[in-house]
């Protein structure tokens, strides 16, 4: 027995099949710490409570066709077995398909174990899931087993949720008193082996594909070449350490690997829209000049292209791998040219006609040998092409011409050449093929050949075909020309843009002025708005209480009316001239020590007529462990005055409530909360509340007055105070505006503080 399987017997105490010896056994199996440990040790219990030697657990594999070996407690070699669940006639496929216990006689009756006399077998379910097999019916059971020495015995109850999972042997037969309940625990316990089976294949598939990927990945990784996954926008999906080199920069890089890094990265894109717009991503290999970052070199890189199906990678999904050939290409390069001095120097040392010929039949160039006389005397068949009219091929008019061309150009450059005293001459030429009657640029290199007193005998030219050459300096010239009227562009772009950004940002300044200008004059003006409203309103008093003379009730009706909109005016104007001190940086805070009930308690005084006016109920709950605040007295109270006379102003049934708490953020600030039964507000007017001059209803039909700044100036006075608002509502249920004031105002929260305790 292992020691991973006496661990979990320790966890489950004594061995008579009782409900906490049940509880223990399975929750001992739940714990395991995989599969085999759980199945040697569910094994060893069940046979430790029957009191057998020997016996074997069974279980159905991945593809549910075989019962597998999977413990097996008494034997000195672990037998192994396979039976197909197709084979019906096996007591062991019956009894774990059935989900019934069978015992029997007889070591060919399992054909499994054949060193079992007696044995009795246990079916061992697993949860019912799409794809395992069903239960085989009782009465099929029955007629398969039939009579003799292998009968079935009392069947446990099934669960609905069940389905075959396995089977566990016994060697012997299992006491009467303990078939049932040693049967119950098996049935209980099948599913959670069956679930850490699953578990276990889970875990051993994670870590092939693991295992897998990570070798993958170091594979590519280790590539000498870049290789670079794409999408169909031409972004890279995925990429190896190579091209991250070339293509990927870091924190840490120079100014000058980024520039190198983002050059090639619009190069690697250009290339790709390029091959796109010409239907060549599988065309074969392509060329493409990056830059080293690390170097600064030029690499020339040989691009293969091919597209990813669909269960590879995104639709569209490219594979490019790029190899480099900038050393094979240089190697090329520098070979050509050694080729062209052995030709010249052979041409030079030797006039023997069977190394002329040599040279002819291994050089695709075209090559001409003359002589002094500018006659042609040897030449391959690519020059035979361009300068001789065949005899046995037949030619017609325009080929003929053509060649007639060809000759007179080469022939004056040669006799050109036989003049000079030079010995080699490079000259570019314009010919015509013959058969497709095209231009054909070449560079006509030709040597002199002389004797040993230093006389020219002969002249050898090769043409070189410029085709190419020519093409790209066209395409270069084309680009370049395109590349200057672009930088044009951009420059004329940039410069008005520029325009633009300077004008929007004079407005800007104007426009910033402007407001400041408007917030000082009001600032300003404060005395002399509120001077004149303030007389109104004092003579009308005079007025209504009769100090200046009688006056009839018609008249001190139309005073009252006139006072309560003079009052009326100057809370508007309070508002506009606390908004403009505001915003103007000149409403000092007065700090001192503040009581929030004494606040509170005033604002519910000014407030109280209004709520028996609507005959509304006011609660007011203060926390007794709310702290004294070191705050301006006045602002808060203003706070709460205008919080509370909108909830009492959207409020006709119901009540308003103030609740003041600590904060649970253990700062020592304060909470209130503002809470009315009233109209409530939409959730798209929640932000729109809080702008200057705004209300909800701003229609010439409203019902309810104001001008709009009682939450702005609420919401800039607790910003200057250092604290927060904000508002939860459902339209038509009510409101509730919670206010945050710090315990100490902070310093910095006002341009102009005034300590009361200077005072």
């Amino acid at each position: 027995m292992s020691s991973r399987t006496r661990d979990l017997e320790g966890l489950i105490g004594p061995t008579e099949v009782g409900d906490r010896t049940v509880a223990g056994l399975l929750s001992a199996l739940a714990e395991a710490p995989d599969f085999a440990s759980a199945a040697a040790f569910l094994l060893a219990q069940v046979l430790e409570m029957v009191d057998a030697e020997r016996g074997h657990m069974l279980c159905l594999d991945t593809a549910q066709e075989s019962l597998v070996s999977m413990a097996s407690a008494g034997y000195e070699a672990a037998p192994h077995a396979a039976i197909s669940i197709g084979d019906l006639s096996n007591p062991l496929v019956v009894c774990a398909l059935s989900l019934v216990p069978v015992t029997g006689g007889g070591r060919s009756s399992i054909r499994a174990f054949v060193s079992m006399a007696r044995w009795t077998a246990l079916p061992m379910p697993q949860a019912r899931l799409r794809g395992t097999l069903p239960a085989m019916p009782l009465q099929h059971a029955q007629e398969l087993i039939g009579e003799g020495e292998v009968h079935l015995l009392q069947p446990a109850e099934r669960r609905l949720a069940s389905a075959p999972g396995g089977v566990i042997v016994i060697e012997g037969a299992v006491p009467e008193r303990l078939i049932a309940s040693v049967t119950h625990l098996v049935m209980l316990a099948g599913p959670i082996i069956a679930r850490l089976a699953s578990l276990q294949e889970s875990r051993d598939s994670i870590d092939r594909l693991s295992q897998q990927r990570d070798r993958l990945t170091l594979m590519v990784d280790s590539l000498p070449d870049p290789v670079v996954i794409t999408n169909a926008t031409n972004d890279i999906i995925a990429q190896n350490a190579r091209a991250e080199r070339l293509l990927n920069a870091k924190e840490g890089d120079s100014t000058g690997r980024r520039r190198a890094i983002e050059l090639n990265n619009l190069l690697f894109t250009s290339f790709l829209a390029k091959a796109v717009m010409t239907g060549g991503e599988t065309g074969g290999p392509r060329e493409l000049n990056l830059v080293d970052p690390d170097e600064g070199n030029d690499l020339l890189f040989e691009v293969l292209a091919h597209p990813l199906s669909e269960r590879v990678g995104p639709d569209d999904a490219v594979l490019s791998v790029l190899r480099d050939v900038t050393d094979l290409r240089r190697a090329a390069n520098e070979l050509e040219r050694q080729v062209q001095r052995v030709r010249l120097a052979e041409m030079k040392a030797s006039s023997e006609r069977d190394r002329l010929n040599l040279i002819l039949e291994n050089v695709a160039d075209p090559i001409l040998v003359t002589d002094e006389r500018a006659n042609i005397i040897l030449m391959n068949d690519q020059a035979e092409q361009l300068f001789q009219a065949s005899e046995v091929q037949q030619r017609s008019r325009r080929q003929l011409q053509a060649v007639r061309g060809n000759d007179t150009k080469f022939t004056s450059f040669i006799s050109e050449f036989a003049l000079l005293d030079s010995r080699a001459r490079r000259e570019r030429m314009m010919l015509v093929h013959p058969t497709t009657s095209s231009q054909l640029p070449v560079e006509v290199v030709s040597g002199k050949i002389m004797n040993e007193r230093g006389e020219p005998i002969a002249i050898v030219s090769v043409l070189h075909d410029l085709t190419k050459e020519v093409e790209i300096e066209r395409l270069y010239e084309t680009l370049k020309t395109l590349n200057s009227e672009l930088e044009e562009r951009i420059r004329s772009a940039t410069a008005d843009l520029a325009e633009q950004n300077a004008r929007l940002q004079w407005q800007s300044q104007e426009v910033e002025r402007a407001n400041r200008l408007k917030s000082e004059f009001l600032a300003s003006m404060s005395h002399e708005l509120r001077t004149p409203i303030n007389a109104l309103i004092g003579y009308s008093a005079l007025l209504i209480d009769g100090v200046l003379g009688d006056i009839n009730e018609r008249q001190r009706d139309a005073l009252r009316r006139g006072r309560a909109a003079a009052e009326h005016l100057l809370a508007l104007i309070n508002d506009i001239l606390d908004l403009a001190k505001i915003e103007a940086g000149k409403m000092p805070l007065h700090l001192e020590e503040v009581e929030l009930r004494d606040v509170i308690s005033e604002v519910a005084q000014q407030i109280e007529p209004m709520v028996r006016k609507k005959t509304l109920d006011f609660v007011i709950d203060i926390g007794l462990e709310c702290p004294p605040l070191y705050t301006d007295r006045t602002k808060v109270r203003q706070v709460l005055l205008n919080l509370l006379s909108n909830a009492v102003k959207f409020t006709n049934r119901g009540r308003v409530s103030v609740v003041a708490r600590c904060t649970e953020s253990g700062s020592g600030g304060v909470r209130i909360d503002v809470v009315d039964t009233g109209i409530g507000i939409r959730e798209k007017d929640l932000q729109a509340i809080w702008e200057d001059f705004r209300q909800v209803d701003g229609s010439r039909t409203r019902e309810y007055g104001g001008t709009g700044l009682g939450l702005s100036i609420t919401r800039k006075l607790l910003d200057r105070l250092g604290g927060a608002v904000s508002v939860r509502s459902s339209y038509g249920e009510g409101s509730i505006f919670s206010v945050i004031l710090p315990q100490k105002t902070p310093a910095g929260a006002g341009e102009e503080v005034v300590s009361a305790r200077s005072n």
